[in-house]
């Protein structure tokens, strides 16, 4: 079960938040240690900040507003999965240890969305990749933890992909990365992974062409349909 808290925008069922605009205004969500400054004060030599920047401690500081209560951030507090110069979308995880992710982006829309359930996913005593978030935010966002084993790359037909170190979870025992698409991308990105002296590749999946609506997307890999 996922509760859901929504500031302008609706979110539309329990396992994802949608809203009624596309990717190109606001975003679409579909459902993943260092905390963020919630504001960006130069001095009269400091460099002046970008505009994503800009949009990041405006969207903490909006995220910190809808993220209350028993939502609210424990420490290290927001952990930036993804930024555009319009927003950012967040994960952290709350005082009684659920996992949470949200999305703040101008002009003023906000959708948070957490687990209702304690240490959900749970740390298994082996190495492996977790999904967390699958979601249309500042591009198709996947947010995955890697527990028991460090990420070293991932790629999409054998194409490097950037990989965001977003922070560490569930007490240091799983650490959170993020890739990120243009547009709703379907299959599997292969990632290598270190265990101790050894690097193995596992897959991790993106969305199933079935469930994302339509055939005619991007894809990674091997599609399951």
């Amino acid at each position: 079960m996922i509760q859901l808290v929504t500031g302008c925008m609706a979110v539309l069922s329990v396992t994802s938040c949608a809203t009624s605009e596309s990717a190109a205004g606001a975003p679409l969500p579909t459902s993943s240690r260092e905390g963020v400054s919630a504001t960006v004060t130069p001095g009269p030599s400091a460099v002046e900040p970008t505009s994503n920047e800009k949009a990041v401690a405006w969207a903490t500081n909006e995220m910190n507003v809808a993220a209350s209560g028993a939502n609210s951030p424990a420490e290290p507090g927001l952990l930036v999965a993804a930024e555009s110069n319009k927003g950012a979308l967040f994960v952290w995880e709350t005082a009684d240890d659920r996992f949470c992710h949200g999305v703040a982006f101008m002009p003023g829309m906000t959708t948070v969305a957490c687990s209702s359930h304690p240490n959900s996913p749970p740390v298994e005593g082996k190495p492996r990749l977790v999904p967390l978030v699958r979601m249309m935010a500042t591009g198709w966002n996947v947010v995955f933890g890697a527990e028991r084993e460090t990420v070293e790359s991932v790629t999409c037909n054998g194409r490097s992909l950037q990989v965001r170190d977003v922070g560490v979870m569930a007490n240091g025992r799983r650490t959170v990365h993020a890739i990120e698409f243009p547009d709703i991308t379907v299959g599997k990105v292969s990632v290598q992974v270190r265990r101790g002296t050894r690097v193995v590749t596992e897959y991790l999946e993106l969305e199933k062409a079935e469930k994302a609506g339509a055939q005619d997307l991007a894809s990674c890999g091997p599609v399951n349909r």
